[in-house]
């Protein structure tokens, strides 16, 4: 009768056991893939300076892009200006994108997965219009970081 019990009460430890390791498990995992998403997202030297592009191409109007298209991509050439590749490649800075708010589910072929999967990452809520996407090539790998632009 004893050996009974013990056989009943041995199952029921190792059924509780498994059951708290695969919790433990699945937290840690998604805690680890929020973290690579940190490192590569919103790192907080790229928001610095997508912050100091905005207010770059604020001084050469960077409202006359938003003109309800929901992805525009900004090149030096839409600026009369010689300062604005050496900026690009200062910042590392492969793509610069006005992306309209609320583009949480936009998938389009047109740009990379990475772009959409940031894209996704993003909230939809905020009191801008637009928001400037720029996109990073740091040590062979992709990184992005945005910041609200206000639409006059």
């Amino acid at each position: 009768m004893k050996k009974g019990f013990a056989l009943l009460e041995t199952i029921i430890v190792i059924t509780f056991v498994t059951v708290s390791l695969l919790l433990l498990y699945g937290t840690f995992t998604s805690m680890i893939d929020n973290s690579r998403k940190n490192i590569l997202y919103d790192d907080a030297s790229n928001i610095y300076r997508m912050y100091y592009l905005k207010e770059y191409l604020e001084l050469y109007d960077l409202q006359n892009y938003m003109d309800g298209v929901d992805i525009r991509e900004i090149t030096c050439e839409d600026f009369s200006t010689n300062s604005c590749s050496l900026l690009f490649d200062e910042f590392e800075l492969e793509h610069l994108y006005l992306v309209k708010y609320g583009l949480k589910d936009y998938q389009e072929s047109n740009y990379s997965s990475t772009f959409n999967q940031y894209l996704y990452s993003l909230s939809n809520e905020s009191d801008y219009s637009y928001r400037l996407v720029g996109e990073f090539i740091i040590e062979d790998e992709y990184h992005y970081a945005s910041i609200g632009v206000m639409k006059e």
